[in-house]
């Protein structure tokens, strides 16, 4: 899968990216669909090692319609701007050297979040979270195109506005008392979003999910939280808790919710959100070298 809109795409046209993989070792064959309708019939038919080449969201595109899929390696080429998934996976630089180096690589399991809330099932590969984060990504529109300057004026937006949610939430059936909450997220990856280094310790393939929260009480200026964020520090805060584990319950007041990019509100607020670790529900292509 290609996305010809990436960041570094114009560095990695296709042509270039299939001769890399052929330099690593891999029969390459390219197939190109006329519509994005015919995706998830060309996938179903494909077995073997599928590279996506894109951001984000394309490996999310791609990663959802081969879940539990045992006979697919997905083969991760970062073209995007945050390049989450890449980064979680030990996949720095760019894209055609990232290629080359597949020749070594090993696959590896990657294991998806699944949610459930009264809107229906879901799956992330990133996180999934409510409060802040969330309600800067409906402010800001994940559908419209990207815009640095409607990005800021969403977060200063929602930082003036956002009132703490007093969520019950239950860590694998154990109660987790918490004060009200500025921001609630459930980390699959390191990061999410544009860069939002929350949880340095979060792997993909450990069987768990990180759950972060920030004090709804205790919040620190905005500056504080984008400084400790790009320092790798953001866990480190006092109004910042962690905790790990399988399954999560939390209460639903209505609240919006992000998926990964994607945006999910309840229809029927006082019940409550499900999410769970589906362990190595992928395959995918590590490498050891950055």
């Amino acid at each position: 899968m290609y996305n010809p809109r990436a960041g570094s795409s114009h560095r990695a046209p296709p042509a270039a990216l299939c001769r890399a993989l052929h330099d690593a070792g891999f029969a390459v064959t390219l197939h190109v669909t006329r519509h994005t309708e015919e995706l998830g019939t060309l996938l179903g038919q494909t077995s073997g090692t599928i590279f996506l080449a894109g951001g984000d969201g394309t490996l999310r595109t791609g990663a959802l319609h081969l879940l539990g899929r045992q006979d697919v390696t997905l083969g991760v080429l970062p073209m995007g701007t945050a390049n989450n998934v890449a980064r979680a996976l030990n996949l720095f630089g760019d894209p055609l050297a990232v290629a080359r180096r597949f020749g070594q690589a090993r696959p590896m399991p990657f294991d998806v979040g699944r949610i459930r809330g009264p809107w229906g099932e879901d799956h992330f590969l990133e996180a999934c979270g409510c409060g802040l984060f969330a309600d800067i990504l409906d402010d800001y529109g994940p559908h419209l195109a990207k815009s640095p300057v409607r990005a800021l004026g969403s977060t200063l937006e929602a930082f003036a506005m956002h009132q703490p949610l007093g969520l019950h939430v239950t860590v694998d059936g154990r109660p987790l008392p918490s004060p009200p909450v500025a921001v609630l997220e459930v980390m699959n990856t390191p990061s999410t979003g544009n860069g939002l280094h929350l949880a340095p310790g979060a792997r993909v393939d450990d069987g768990l999910l990180n759950l972060v929260r920030v004090d709804g009480l205790r919040r620190a200026p905005m500056l504080t939280y984008a400084q400790a964020m790009r320092r790798g520090t953001f866990h480190q805060l006092p109004s910042v808790h962690s905790a790990v584990g399988r399954r999560f319950v939390i209460a639903d007041q209505g609240q919006v919710w992000h998926l990964d990019t994607e945006l999910r509100r309840s229809t029927a607020p006082g019940g409550v959100v499900e999410v769970e670790v589906v362990a190595g529900a992928l395959q995918v292509l590590s490498s050891a070298q950055g």
